[in-house]
């Protein structure tokens, strides 16, 4: 039953170790199991020849490599939970070597006082009377069984409570060590005791944590994910997935790229990479843009109209020239470009056909304000401009602008101004009209005023506007008949008030 046990642990080992060095045998956390198990199965090697043989010389030298092998694979095991729950702190060299280190000083003060016979922990094997095989405890023995326990149990222990407490995400992985470890550390204690006749199962004790080691690794893939699990992975992309060879045969096409070219198939016939796209009814289009960055188009214009680009990279390492192709299906995203560029092209238009309209509207507006401010001749150089409505700031900018081209225009020298039909008259017309006599100034004309009815009087007193400098006449009869006396050829300024 014995040897049942560690055969069963052998070959549980061997599973889990050649399992997750398949999977990915560059990772830590995969390196560290498959040492973890090729650890224990030294040590259930060495138990069992301990068990099984009858040569007392070779009982002794396996028997010191027991309790060494037993200390380095709990060592082991904290830098397994350190990989698998906290790899931050693994990768911090002080923070791991710190935690392995009274391991590793247990493993060799253990080797130096069995095979130097310092005989300071355990000094002999003897036969009882039943015939088992058992230690002649040292000096140290206790003191060293209580380290041993507190580094094997409480540390260990420690650790995955922890870690089931504070991180819900690894919980399950947790508990189940927890379960392992703890059965085993039961299973160990009790094979040792004298209640039990059987103490050479305390040597396949560790299979539990085994056992929570392997199913973890399973269930819940907290090593690197197996080619199997890639392969389901790359299976489900939504882009196609091509392996070629030296000869551009397709060796492998995931669903997708079988899907886009049924004849990219591994099972079809021995066809390139570009011999099945043309069977497939893909015709290469690819434009110099694509060739700077490194992309193939291949256009099917059929029934079932498509666009596919192919980004290809080849794979470093392999004995063979071989590469991988991607294929990204791009019908979609032509057909919303191209539709992108209708909507440009419309809005564009739209934009055109706004802006003229817009354009329109400003001509209007100039010719309105041009019949809001008609120009009457009388000859002479002399001109009339009504005033009508209202003035905002606006339309005080543009009277100002517009009697200046007047005068430019008429070669005017004195310009009436009426406001008869002005329906306001406040601080913005007055600035208009003092900017409108100095610019007329200073083009050698003259500005005068008609029409100032007792309402626009009022204003003007009211809010105490000056217009100092700015001939003044009753009506626009009154003042085109002062204007047009032959004395007004030289037009002499009299301050009306």
């Amino acid at each position: 039953m014995n040897l049942v046990l560690l055969l069963l642990t052998l070959i549980i080992l061997t599973a889990s170790g050649v399992y997750v060095l398949m999977q990915d045998w560059r990772a830590a956390a995969n390196r560290l199991l498959a040492l973890f198990a090729l650890n224990g199965m030294a040590l259930t090697c060495a138990a069992s020849v301990r068990l099984t043989s009858n040569n007392l010389q070779e009982i002794w030298f396996v028997s010191g490599l027991l309790a060494p092998l037993l200390s380095n694979s709990f060592g082991l095991l904290i830098w397994l939970i350190l990989t698998i729950f906290i790899p931050h702190r693994y990768a911090q060299p002080s923070v791991r070597w710190s935690l392995a280190a009274p391991y590793l000083l247990m493993t060799i003060l253990l080797v130096f006082d069995w095979y130097g016979n310092a005989d300071i922990v355990a000094r002999d094997v003897v036969r009882n009377d039943a015939g088992t095989v058992a230690f002649t405890p040292g000096p140290a023995f206790v003191l060293v069984m209580i380290l041993f326990t507190i580094g094997v149990v409480i540390v260990p222990l420690t650790f995955l409570i922890t870690i089931a407490i504070r991180h819900r995400r690894m919980r399950g992985p947790a508990l189940w060590l927890i379960g392992g470890a703890a059965l085993s550390y039961m299973m160990g204690f009790t094979f040792r005791s004298q209640a039990i006749s059987v103490p050479e199962l305390s040597y396949a004790s560790l299979f539990p944590l085994q056992l929570a080691l392997g199913w973890v690794t399973l269930r819940y893939q907290v090593f690197r994910p197996s080619t199997v699990a890639l392969r389901t992975a790359i299976e489900h992309l939504q882009d196609g997935i091509v392996l070629l060879d030296a000869q551009r045969c397709v060796r492998f096409a995931n669903r997708a790229a079988q899907r886009l070219a049924p004849f990219l198939a591994a099972d079809a016939a021995a066809l390139s990479f570009e011999e099945a796209l043309v069977h497939a009814g893909f015709v290469e289009s690819t434009a110099p843009d694509d060739y700077l960055n490194r992309l193939r188009r291949f256009n099917r214009d059929s029934e079932v109209a498509a666009t596919l680009l192919v980004l290809e990279t080849s794979i470093e390492g392999a004995r063979e020239s071989s590469s991988v192709a991607l294929l990204r299906d791009m019908t979609v995203v032509e057909r919303q470009k191209a539709a992108l560029m209708a909507s440009q092209a419309m809005l564009e238009e739209r934009t055109a056909a706004l802006e003229r309209s817009l354009e329109e509207i400003r001509q209007r507006d100039i010719l309105i304000t041009r019949l809001t401010l008609p120009l009457i001749p009388l000859g002479n150089g002399i001109v009339v401009i009504p005033l009508i409505g209202a003035f905002d700031g606006l339309r005080c900018k543009e009277l100002v602008s517009m009697l200046l081209s007047y005068i430019e225009e008429r070669s005017a020298h004195i310009v009436l101004l009426d406001l008869t039909g002005v329906t306001g008259f406040d601080e913005a017309l007055a600035t208009a009209l003092r900017q409108a006599t100095d610019g007329a100034r200073l083009m050698g004309a003259q500005v005068a005023l008609c029409g100032v009815r007792p309402d626009i009087a009022e204003s003007i007193i009211h809010e105490r506007i000056h217009l100092n400098g700015v001939r003044h006449f009753a009506t626009m009869q009154e003042g085109v008949t002062a204007l047009l006396r032959p004395d007004v050829k030289g037009f002499r300024h009299t301050d009306s008030r």
